[in-house]
Formats: structure tokens, C-alpha cells, sequence
């Protein structure tokens, strides 16, 4: 079943931040409950990594751009870009502390999750409507009938008229 709820509580502690005024902290929420980033990505993107709405960070790990499964980069939302544009105006950085920072920041304000629940759930999510999606277009199974002679069973298919 596919569920929202580390998003849900993701948005509110976005709001939250920005509420108290922490606005890089709550731009890193953000983007981490958004898209399927992983924290050290996250921490490290720049501006140029952003085109528009469309993240363009490639992974670390992999070396291959973060995408989702139809291979189309991801996308954030028009607030979320513009606190992310607004962050140190005068640099490409976007966060100026490392990621430690953010991990024991995060930590005291965690609601029973960690920030790689959203990452978690952002994939699952996405595997469960390609799975969905794939059973909608899927073909109806093919009928067969089972006839058994000298003991062997042989199927055989049933026409559909």
C-alpha cells in the first residue's frame, strides 16, 4: 500500500523550520522528503545542480544522475526552489555546514523516523505505482485446460471466441 505519511511529516517540519527561522535546515528537509536524495548528495548540491524545479545531482556513489524509473530527472516544488535560490545569495552553495551538522540537528527534532525514511519511502512508493501501473497494462492471462493422458498431464490452451 502505498503511504505518505514520512512525507506528511517531512512538510511539517519543513514548516516548522521556517516557522523558527532556520531556513537552511528547513531547505534540506525539504529536499530530502521531496526527492530520494541521499543526505550526503543532498548536503552538497549547488545551485548549478538545479535547473528550474529539476534537480540534476548526480550520485556519488553511482556516478549516474538521480532519476526516477522512467529515467526522468526529479522534480522539487516552486517554494522549495525558491528557498533553495534564496540560500547564500552570493554563492553556488546552497549548505555551508557538513553533513554532521544536519544528522545531529535532525536528531533532536525527529518524530519517530530519520531522514533516510523519506528516502526509503519516496522508493517504495515509486516501485509500488510502477507495479500498479504495469498491472493495468498487463495482458489477462491465458486460460488453459488440463487433459490427462497415460498419466501426463498435457495443457491446453483455450481459445477465446
Amino acid at each position: 500500500m502505498i503511504s505518505y505519511e514520512k512525507a506528511k511529516q517531512g512538510k511539517r517540519l519543513m514548516k516548522k523550520l521556517i516557522a523558527e527561522g532556520k531556513l537552511e535546515n528547513a531547505a534540506l528537509i525539504g529536499l530530502i522528503y521531496q526527492t530520494p536524495l541521499r543526505t550526503g548528495d543532498a548536503v552538497t548540491l549547488r545551485k548549478s545542480d538545479l535547473d528550474g524545479r529539476t534537480v540534476l545531482k548526480a550520485s556519488t556513489k553511482y556516478g549516474k544522475l538521480y532519476t526516477n524509473r522512467h529515467g526522468n530527472p526529479y522534480r522539487i516544488t516552486r517554494q522549495l526552489q525558491n528557498l533553495l535560490n534564496s540560500m547564500n545569495e552570493d554563492s553556488d552553495r546552497i549548505f555551508t555546514r557538513r553533513r554532521e551538522y544536519y544528522m545531529c540537528f535532525f536528531h533532536r527534532y525527529r518524530e519517530n523516523f530519520h531522514l533516510h525514511d523519506f528516502r526509503w519511502e519516496h522508493l517504495r512508493n515509486e516501485e509500488l505505482l510502477e507495479s500498479q501501473r504495469r498491472k493495468k497494462q498487463s495482458k489477462p492471462a491465458q486460460r488453459f485446460t488440463v487433459e490427462v493422458k497415460d498419466g501426463k498431464r498435457i495443457f491446453k490452451r483455450v481459445s477465446s471466441t
